[in-house]
């Protein structure tokens, strides 16, 4: 079945999207309900909602799959994810990668009203999430069985340097490590890195988040549509590509 393309499809209102995009939050059925039909500010509606940590780590290892990798191993959430994936501080331009959830893109306001992307994407000086160290040892004891979650996980705290230690003895690891650049706030070179590889799910994602976090926003809408054509409906990243598509969009 042939999907339908940007150009006759019917766009989501802004409320549909949101309710799609936190469907994957402990309380989105609730939300969903209170929306009704009435107008409401989107920092209103993100508000208050809670991230169910194993849908986000659902979607943190699927992007292993999405990023054209093989499965990992089985592995159970490590101590300490809820209280990672509860932080307070929200993502704005989420790259596609092992270790990386879309839920955390928690505050829509900036990306829905007043879109400033040189605002928005990584700098490269945010600071090290200080404590969890459940997650550090996990990721350290991990590290070999499942380097390219383990990194990303450690690249989700700010340890870059380890992040950087487990991906470089991996090879078929360049959206993991393109992410790595996005990240320490390499956003251009992260963006050259992505155009040259080959498609998948998360290279198509990437490339139309980055350009849209690089004010490229009509190059973004064509890689954002691809995205959301390839990415299952039931993940979390489709509903995030949508939510990207309907940024650029608005602000195109």
């Amino acid at each position: 079945m042939t999907r339908p393309t940007t150009s006759n499809a019917i766009q989501p209102t802004i409320e549909s999207l949101m309710v799609r995009f936190l469907a994957n939050r402990s309380d989105a059925a609730l939300a969903a309900v209170e929306l009704g039909e009435s107008e409401v500010e989107p920092h209103e509606v993100a508000a208050g909602f809670r991230v169910d940590p194993r849908a986000a780590w659902l979607d943190a290892t699927a992007a292993i799959i999405l990023g054209g990798n093989a499965p990992p191993p089985a592995v159970q959430p490590p101590t300490e994810w809820s209280a990672l994936v509860a932080q307070p501080a929200a993502a704005f331009a989420m790259p596609m990668a092992a270790g990386h959830f879309p839920q955390r893109v928690k505050d829509l306001q900036p990306l829905l009203a007043k879109f400033n992307p040189n605002e928005l994407r990584p700098s490269g000086t945010q600071p090290t999430t200080p404590g969890f160290p459940g997650l550090r040892n996990w990721v350290a004891k991990n590290g070999p069985t499942t380097p390219l979650l383990a990194a990303g996980i450690a690249r989700m705290l700010g340890d870059f340097d380890t992040a950087a230690s487990l991906l470089s003895s991996q090879v078929d690891c360049a959206n993991d490590h393109a992410s790595l650049m996005w990240v320490r706030g390499a956003c251009t070179e992260a963006l050259m890195a992505w155009d040259a590889m080959p498609d998948t799910p998360a290279v198509l994602f990437n490339r139309g988040m980055a350009r849209l976090f690089l004010g490229r926003i009509a190059e973004a809408r064509d890689w954002l549509q691809k995205a959301v054509d390839v990415i299952p409906e039931t993940s979390g990243w489709n509903a995030l590509a949508r939510l990207y598509l309907a940024v650029a969009e608005i602000h195109g």
